[in-house]
């Protein structure tokens, strides 16, 4: 029996939450029953050749200074015929239109949508369009409880057809011995000291400004503590001349992008999302799974995943001194450190797994759900 093709569309495979997951699907799915590629409408970023290496062929539609491609649903129809693909899974908005359009006319049979979470309500056009779009999907799925909620609220779309599937990591990975000496040393920081790391996008949604604002009275209250901040992204100028404004602007590290997730997070004291709105970001099921204590934001998904503050610290958003607080208590009180992190160790275990996620995913593109 010919196995089913699975190709997964998405606008990029930089390294982020999305991207993640993505990849995580194609290393756990069921080789004997499925074959999997992925289609990027824009270029390849760096986690593509990662990805291939693990056995996913990927491929670009268009090259990276290409501003738009208003014809992208036909290529994407053109590579679906090419690979006889059976399955469209498309993840964020601009893969679903182009995705569905172009399952259409290469007659895919059955197309499945992954809303990882944006700021609702979005521009009326989009939401439209998506929900257009949801007509042709056999199912649109939320990343989290309250991502699924808000697709419902805004995308108008028919309840028979949502799923909520929630991300999923392997932990075993993340739990692997690590050479912390050499990880701080990569990074350029002291032998000793406090870590409070960022492993995100650096834009307006994951409300690092925040943490930069808190952070005078954070050094203030602890002369050894370091931030490093990983990750690239639009506001990466506004951040760096917001650290310098800060009089700190020495002692916070933007390290661009890494790919030793494993090693900064058992590196890191106390992990900081300060989002302003999430789906279930990879990085604090990363950080569950690492044993890194955690304080977050209270937005999307992460109240449910942290148990509504049982496996880490929550804070209001937009709020610096709960961030503050959150920060320091966090970093002085050992106690609370170990029986949070056993609790997100516990949870992400039970809750979280990559092929409890991917084994959601397969129903779906096989029609059983």
């Amino acid at each position: 029996m010919r196995k089913l093709h699975v190709v997964q569309v998405t606008p990029t495979m930089t390294v982020a939450g999305m991207e993640k997951v993505i990849q995580t699907i194609c290393r756990t799915i069921d080789r004997d029953r499925f074959a999997v590629s992925v289609l990027c409408l824009r270029e390849r970023a760096e986690l593509a050749n990662e990805v291939e290496a693990e056995g996913t062929p990927v491929v670009a539609l268009q090259d990276p200074w290409v501003r738009a491609d208003h014809f992208a649903f036909a290529k994407v129809a053109d590579y679906l015929r090419h690979v006889r693909a059976d399955v469209v899974h498309s993840h964020n908005t601009q893969a679903f239109l182009d995705g569905t359009l172009g399952a259409v006319l290469a007659r895919v049979p059955t197309v499945v949508h992954t809303d990882h979470a944006r700021a609702y309500p979005d521009k009326w056009r989009y939401m439209t369009a998506e929900r257009v779009a949801s007509w042709y999907a056999h199912a649109v799925v939320g990343c989290s409880a309250d991502a699924t909620d808000n697709v419902r609220k805004y995308l108008k779309v028919s309840p028979r057809k949502l799923h909520t599937i929630i991300n999923g990591i392997d932990t075993r990975r993340y739990r692997r011995p690590v050479d912390l000496d050499a990880t701080r040393a990569s990074l350029g920081l002291p032998p000793v000291g406090r870590v409070i790391g960022v492993i995100a996008r650096l834009q307006e949604q994951k409300g690092i400004t925040y943490l930069l604002q808190a952070m005078p009275a954070i050094a203030a209250a602890l002369s050894d503590v370091t931030p490093v901040i990983a990750g690239q992204g639009a506001f990466e100028a506004d951040l760096k001349a917001e650290a310098e404004a800060t009089g700190i602007g020495e002692r916070i590290r933007f390290v661009g992008v890494r790919h030793d997730i494993p090693e900064l997070l058992q590196l890191f004291d106390v992990l900081v999302l300060p989002s302003l709105w999430e789906g279930l970001p990879i990085v604090i099921l990363e950080a569950m799974a690492a044993g890194c204590p955690i304080v977050s934001t209270a937005v999307g998904g992460i109240p449910a995943a942290l148990g509504q503050g049982d496996a880490g610290v929550l804070v209001p958003s937009l709020d610096v001194g709960a961030l503050r607080d959150g920060v320091l208590r966090m970093l002085t009180d050992a106690g609370l450190r170990r029986r949070l992190t056993a609790a997100a160790a516990r949870r992400v275990e039970a809750e979280f797994s990559a092929e409890a996620m991917t084994r959601h995913y397969e129903r779906l593109y096989l029609r059983d759900a």
